[in-house]
């Protein structure tokens, strides 16, 4: 994805999966960015790899076997991009270090008019 693309694009929602297991707090594993024109998913892929695609948020499910559930909900206020809402998206900055050469994205810094929200992949983990 060309994310010089979504430059000066206003962010209008955050929406987050979050696995909830138990009594545990729920922990996000995927966020969408819905921008003016397009939505953008933020996940750490299976192979621990850090993806920004265009893509639709998913359904909730229940993972029985497991006594777990993966809830797709508006984003909590502790989410870092949610206190942009309603701002433009000045630039995406990708971080690289990952990978046999280094040149891996390993997260990204969204800078908007106010200040910037970090998202990374870390042991397999979105932060």
């Amino acid at each position: 994805m060309d994310l010089a693309s979504l430059a000066t694009k206003r962010l209008i929602e955050v929406v987050v999966a979050q696995f909830v297991h138990g009594t545990n707090v729920p922990e996000v594993i995927e966020v969408w960015l819905r921008l003016e024109s397009v939505i953008i998913g933020v996940e750490v892929a299976a192979d621990w790899s850090f993806q920004i695609e265009p893509g639709e948020p998913r359904q909730s499910y229940v993972m029985e076997e497991l006594g777990s559930r993966v809830d797709v909900v508006s984003a909590p206020d502790d989410v870092p991009f949610v206190r942009h809402i309603g701002e433009r998206l000045i630039r995406v900055v990708e971080r690289c270090g990952g990978g046999v050469d280094g040149t891996e994205r390993v997260g990204a810094e969204f800078v908007f008019d106010s200040g910037t929200a970090a998202a990374e992949s870390w042991g397999g983990d979105l932060l």
